[in-house]
């Protein structure tokens, strides 16, 4: 088995893990081409070899899938080839099945139906252009007597015989993309017989960064290069006039299909190439074979071949839509997935809010109730319901109250989307002050349905009067009454219901919103970035962030960057970060030994604090660089590593290669040397992607580890990050931090930074585990450890840090007039 690798680090643990859960055992050979990874790859790579023996690494420098393919096919020894791309995923056993019928039947080779699934979705669904292929499985065919299967491009999908591969002669094209369209219709000509497996063999992942989702003239001139290719093969090998047929349709209904549809998203030198070679192939292609692709393909391929170019290009000047063969999602799964959250339905208690709110929450129950009354009694369907919904908010439940004054003494406050609760983030800092100096003041507090409860707990853990704090779901219709009634606002991000100016639907003018960021930013953030805000989304995000009254920063740098990449010329709040607060506040070791219990941390041991930033999409799986079972070996008993990644990442206990160290492993420990913490999904079923639908959105497996991040780094002897923003909060600790930084080089080619932190680092920077290792041992000694940084930690504190002292809260509230100035 040959899988390249280049750039895959958030997916390469889910792909071998596939791989080694073929049954395969000590027969199967698996060659990784390491072709020159920038990413990080390269570690995962090292740390799979290691681990197992079956695994032969060979890394070299870039030089493109081809070369990487053919580097891992000469390499190879087994009987039996064939080759993954390394952000793929296969079903467990099926090369064990292909690998059976192909000692059976004595063919060639076996092909298999290929699925896809984009980015972390589990759910499957055929490859529309070649799906009918693989309706049963066959033995013994040729191409001769199955043309049809010339429209098998891809190579990923297929199982060889290594001697028959290495026989024909044929190399994958280096230097070229659709490498495979150019060598595997060749490789079923020569086949002397093929079988076919009548069920799922492959999952492909759909990435949007991937060659074939980009638009870049190569993706045009390459495929029209190959299809050339292959065409004059079939010609020159004295084909069957059927099988030149199929292949000619092959040519227009797979290839020249996505050429045409990108056409006018390429530029005016590669439109006019995409023309002229159009014309030159379809030459040769019979009209009754255009005429069986659907239209409107066939009109625009035959305008191609007859040279009307100029007429072709105006009609592929708009964007088409071309109808698809595929299996589509029923219409109740489409509605499932194109509604909002339900309607809350929660009711308020007799009593709940007393005092003088008693008159607003009795409106608020009012006019929530009837606008629930009127969806029920006009909503049949769930599509229905989501659109009369939106009519009562914004047509009849909005300007009723636009009518009524604000609430004065309301704060609405919003954290991660609702999705947190706790003195870590700023708005809960705030929430909790107010609550503390001004009782008399109403707090609403966004959550999310899945985190309601854990939201409402953490309220009551941590106002001193829970009694004023109101849970609300943040898609409900309490979450619009409060959003349009309440005099302040605060969200680290950004509200995503109840504002769109280009509705004409905008903040009260008496209302005030204050900003108060999530963290410092060195990643490149709004628009300063695409890879942050894509450009079609551009207008919407400036409108949101138009509505900040005021910007709460830690200094002028971080004000200024952050005004900037938002648009925004708001009132900087010079008072710091309310989240980092509680950092100023020292804990006596007597509480430190009680926060340790509470994470159930080993007292005898140091804590080092692995806390990355998150990688790629949102909901995606963290790809782990760091070798833990070496940093374990380095380290001895010493240590306990607590892992907590970013929110938005997961940890896969069914991928990783440290599962036994932690405190899933299979035999316990009672002091594991690795602590997971964040979301950790436990379900095996999590490797592959699934054909079934509702099993594909079932969490049943999923486990949130909750954790402070504040208290985590209280408590921890040292810290490990990376292009984390927690880093700055952490210095007012003064205690180590390491960067784990192998991938920066891609890190700031793909998200961008405003600063390489490498170079401003306050401590020390780890490119590997053992670089890692050393830097934890030398952090034991506080005082050599400031011999070396003290002066870099410093720095880094004048220029990030400036106008941190601590109590930011209580100057907020007061700067803003939520509280008196002598309460600060």
């Amino acid at each position: 088995m040959v899988v390249p690798v280049y750039n895959v680090a958030q997916y390469l643990d889910q792909c071998l893990s596939s791989v080694l859960r073929q049954g395969l055992g000590d027969a199967l050979e698996l060659v990784l081409v390491e072709d020159g990874s920038t990413d990080g790859s390269e570690l995962i790579a090292r740390k799979w070899a290691r681990r197992h023996p079956q695994i032969e690494l060979i890394e070299r420098s870039n030089g493109g899938l081809s070369a990487a393919r053919n580097t891992g096919l000469d390499a190879a020894r087994g009987e039996f080839v064939t080759f993954l791309d390394s952000d793929d995923i296969v079903p467990d056993g099926v090369y064990q099945k292909m690998v059976t019928r192909l000692q059976a039947s004595g063919s060639d080779f076996i092909t298999s139906a290929p699925y896809r699934f984009a980015g972390w979705k589990r759910f499957a669904t055929p490859f529309n252009r070649n799906a009918d292929l693989f309706s049963k499985s066959v033995s013994g065919l040729t191409l001769e007597s199955a043309p049809e299967y010339v429209r098998d491009f891809t190579a990923w999908n297929k199982v060889y015989r290594r001697k028959f591969f290495v026989e024909s002669g044929i190399r994958f094209p280096e230097g070229r993309i659709y490498e495979d369209v150019a060598t595997s219709p060749m490789l079923y000509s020569r086949a002397a017989a093929f079988d076919v497996l009548g069920e799922v063999g492959y999952f492909w992942r759909v990435t949007p960064g991937g060659i074939t989702q980009t638009i870049l003239p190569v993706k045009a001139v390459d495929r029209l290069w190959a299809v050339d290719r292959v065409q004059r093969y079939f010609h020159e090998s004295g084909a069957s006039a059927e099988l030149v047929s199929e292949v000619g349709f092959a040519i227009v209904d797979y290839n020249l299909r996505w050429i045409f549809l990108e056409y006018y998203r390429f530029d005016s030198t590669t439109r006019e190439h995409i023309l002229q070679e159009s014309e030159r192939l379809l030459a040769d292609v019979p009209d009754t074979v255009i005429a069986r692709v659907q239209s409107p393909l066939s009109t625009w391929a035959m305008l191609a071949k007859r040279g009307r170019t100029s007429e072709l290009a105006e009609i592929l000047r708009v964007q088409q839509d071309l109808p698809d063969i595929r299996v589509r999602e029923s219409s109740a799964e489409r509605n499932a997935l194109s509604a909002e959250e339900p309607i809350d339905d929660e009711r308020i208690e007799e009593g709940e809010i007393p005092g003088a709110m008693a008159d607003d929450a009795v409106m608020e129950r009012k006019t929530t109730a009837r606008a629930r009354r009127l969806i029920e009694g006009l909503a049949p369907s769930r599509t229905t319901q989501r659109r009369v919904r939106n009519a009562v908010l914004y047509l009849v439940m909005r300007p009723i109250l636009f009518r009524l004054p604000v609430l004065p003494r309301t704060a609405v406050f919003s954290a991660y989307w609702g999705r947190k609760f706790s003195l870590s983030d700023g708005p809960a800092a705030l929430c909790v002050e107010l609550n503390r100096l001004a009782p008399e003041f109403q707090s609403v507090v966004f959550a999310g349905r899945r985190e309601r409860d854990r939201v409402r707990a953490a309220v009551r853990e941590l106002v001193d009067h829970p009694n004023r704090v109101r849970v609300v779901l943040s898609s409900s219709f309490r979450a619009h009454y409060y959003l349009w009634r309440a005099k302040y606002l605060f969200n680290d991000v950004n509200f995503q219901v109840g504002f769109r100016v280009d509705r004409g639907i905008g903040k009260r003018p008496d209302q005030i919103e204050v900003q108060t960021t999530h963290g410092i930013p060195i990643k490149k953030m709004g628009i300063d970035s695409e890879a942050a805000i894509d450009p079609s989304q551009r207008d919407v995000f400036l409108e949101r962030s138009q509505r900040y009254d005021y910007l709460v920063a830690s200094s002028p740098e971080v004000g200024a960057t952050f005004a900037r990449s938002h648009g925004v010329t708001p009132k900087l709040l010079q008072t710091g970060l309310p989240q980092h607060d509680v950092l100023f506040q020292r804990r006596s070791s007597t509480e430190l030994e009680k926060l340790r219990a509470k994470y159930s941390l080993d007292p005898r041991k140091r804590i080092a604090l692995y806390a990355p930033t998150f990688r790629n999409d949102n909901g995606a799986v963290f790809p782990y660089l760091i070798d833990f079972e070496v940093l374990q070996e380095r380290l001895g008993d010493d240590y306990q590593i607590v892992v907590k990644p970013h929110p938005f990442n997961h940890t896969q206990l069914s991928i990783i290669d440290f599962r036994e160290l932690t405190d899933f492993a299979l035999a316990p420990q009672t002091s594991p040397f690795i602590k997971l913490m964040g979301e950790v999904r436990r379900d095996d079923a999590y490797v592959a992607a699934t054909l079934d639908y509702e099993a594909s959105r079932s969490e049943d497996q999923v486990l949130n580890i909750e954790g402070s991040i504040n208290e985590l780094m209280e408590i921890a002897d040292v810290v490990v990050s990376d292009y984390s923003s927690l880093m700055f909060g952490y210095m007012h600790l003064q205690k180590p931090l390491v960067l784990f930084t192998p991938d920066i080089g891609h890190y700031e080619a793909s998200r961008g930074s405003y600063f390489n932190v490498d170079d401003v680092a306050p401590g020390a920077v780890a490119k590997d585990t053992e670089e890692l290792a050393d830097a934890l041992r030398l952090a034991e000694s506080i005082e050599a450890w400031n011999v070396r940084y003290a002066t870099a930690r410093s720095v880094f504190i004048d220029r990030f840090l400036e106008w941190e002292r601590g109590g930011a809260s209580r100057r907020i509230l007061a700067d803003i007039g939520l509280i008196a100035s002598d309460a600060r």
